[in-house]
């Protein structure tokens, strides 16, 4: 976007505005929001498309990320105007209400609370007591089971260990067993290979 675009965009942003806050003053109340509401959004829809005209030259500058910031802010800044004028709208609308409802003739005035006294206080319902106890009671089961189901787990996972030991155990000596077997075979075949070999 060009340096000489800058300062008509911005100019043709705070005209509105003034003239906004201006014609907000005159007319009815129904009409001070229409207009207040038109100018909101004209202000948003030309913050929106400045921005997207600004944010496509943007990208044939150098510091890129620095101008769209740059320009992400001053959208921001028409948006925020945009939202004053809003608030100005439901301002009036709010008041507007309120006077039509103070001036028809069945509107009763609001009531107002009664102060409580300092002195009462509050108990617990029996019921809500109860409740309670029933929840405590059902927490402290519940913990317990969990302590017997851990418990139950860990005897049996030592029972599954003793075991699965004991049976490495047992494997252990068969495995001993078998290799004495195994050398003794051995040793009775090498002796009757050497007396055969004598023997002849």
């Amino acid at each position: 976007m060009s340096t000489r675009l800058v300062p008509a965009l911005l100019l043709a942003l705070i005209i509105p505005l003034a003239s906004a806050q201006d014609s907000s003053t005159a007319g009815t109340p129904a009409e001070q929001i229409s207009r207040l509401k038109a100018e909101a959004k004209k202000l948003r829809a030309q913050a929106d498309s400045t921005y997207t005209t600004a944010e496509q030259e943007c990208y044939r500058r150098f510091l890129v990320n620095a101008c769209i910031d740059k320009e992400k802010q001053r959208r921001l800044d028409t948006v925020t105007e945009a939202r004053k004028l809003e608030a100005e709208a439901r301002r009036i609308d709010l008041a507007e209400k309120q006077r039509i409802a103070a001036e028809s003739p069945g509107a009763k005035p609001p009531r107002e609370a009664a102060a409580p006294s300092p002195d009462v206080t509050i108990q617990p319902a029996s019921e809500a007591e109860r409740i309670r106890a029933e929840r405590d009671a059902a927490a402290r089961r519940a913990e317990q089971d969990a302590a017997a189901s851990r418990s139950a787990a860990d005897s049996a996972r030592s029972r599954q260990r003793g075991e699965a030991a004991a049976e490495a155990a047992d494997r252990a000596d068969q495995a001993a067993r078998d290799r004495a077997r195994y050398e003794e075979r051995i040793r009775d075949y090498e002796e009757k290979k050497a007396r055969d070999a004598d023997g002849r």
